[in-house]
C-alpha cells in the first residue's frame, strides 16, 4: 500500500449517492451502477489495536464505526456490508474492487434489495437437580420408580421443546427469502438468521409470537433481534484488491 491514508471499505451499495444520508464522510465512489461507500483512515490508527480489549479497545471502536456506516447506509438503500476491517490503497483499487466483483454484487444486490435480516433464537434451561426425588419416606424401589418417572418427564419436555422450535423454523422459513443457522451455545435449540422481505415481516412476527406462547409453556423462551442488514446473506468473494 501507499503510505498515505487508507481507505477503509464498509459496504457495496447502488450507485446513487444522492439518496445517500451519510454526509461527506464516509462518501461513494462509483462503478457503473454499483457503489462502494469508503472512508479515510490513517494506517496508524490499526498500530493501536489490543485484541485482548474486545470491549472498550480500538478494535471494538472500529467495528461500532463500521456498523454505524452499513446501517446509515442500509436506511436508504440496500446494502452488501463487506467484512470489518477491509482496507483499500485509494479510489482506483475501490473501482477495481467494484469491477472484479461486479456481477456476482449486482445480482446480490437486487436479491437483497427491499429484505431486512431478523434473528430468531429459542432458549431452553432446564431446571437444577430435576432428576433426583426426594428420598424421604421412600423405599428404595419407590424412590427408582419417582427416578424414572421424573426422568421421562423431563426427555418428554424436552421433546415437546425440541418439536415446537421445529415447527417454529418451518413455519419462518415460509416467510423468508433464505435463513442461515448459526452456533448455538448450551441450551439454545434454535439460533437463526432470516432474510425477510419488508411486506412478509408482519407475517413473520405473528409466527414467531404464536409459537413463543406455546414455547413458554413448555418452558422455553423465543428471542428477537433485528432489524439488520443482510450480514449473514452477503459472503462476497471479492478478490485481491481488497485487504482484511
Amino acid at each position: 500500500m501507499t503510505t498515505g491514508n487508507w481507505l477503509c471499505a464498509y459496504a457495496i451499495t447502488r450507485n446513487r449517492p444522492s439518496t445517500l444520508d451519510i454526509g461527506p464522510q464516509p462518501r461513494l465512489i462509483g462503478y457503473r451502477d454499483l457503489g462502494v461507500v469508503v472512508s479515510e483512515v490513517a494506517p496508524a490508527r490499526f498500530d493501536r489495536i489490543d485484541t485482548l480489549d474486545p470491549v472498550d479497545g480500538t478494535l471494538a471502536e472500529l467495528a461500532r464505526e463500521h456498523d454505524a456506516v452499513v446501517r446509515a447506509v442500509f436506511r436508504s438503500e440496500p446494502v452488501l456490508p463487506l467484512r470489518f476491517g477491509t482496507v483499500l490503497d485509494g479510489e482506483d483499487a475501490a473501482r477495481r474492487l467494484l469491477a472484479a466483483g461486479y456481477d456476482q454484487a449486482r445480482d446480490c444486490l437486487e436479491e437483497v434489495a427491499g429484505h431486512r435480516e431478523w434473528g430468531v433464537r429459542v432458549r431452553h434451561t432446564e431446571p437444577a437437580a430435576t432428576t433426583r426425588p426426594d428420598a424421604a419416606g421412600l423405599t428404595g424401589t419407590q424412590y427408582l420408580v419417582r427416578r424414572r418417572e421424573r426422568l421421562r418427564a423431563i426427555q418428554r419436555a424436552r421433546e415437546d421443546v425440541a418439536g415446537a422450535a421445529g415447527r417454529l423454523e418451518e413455519a419462518l422459513r415460509r416467510h423468508a427469502a433464505d435463513s442461515v443457522e448459526r452456533a448455538r451455545p448450551h441450551g439454545v435449540l434454535m439460533n437463526t438468521a432470516y432474510l425477510v422481505e419488508t411486506g412478509r415481516e408482519a407475517a413473520f412476527h405473528t409466527e414467531v409470537e404464536w409459537f413463543a406462547r406455546e414455547l413458554s409453556a413448555a418452558g422455553a423462551t423465543v428471542e428477537t433481534s433485528g432489524p439488520w442488514p443482510p450480514y449473514s446473506f452477503t459472503d462476497l468473494e471479492l478478490g485481491a484488491t481488497a485487504h482484511g
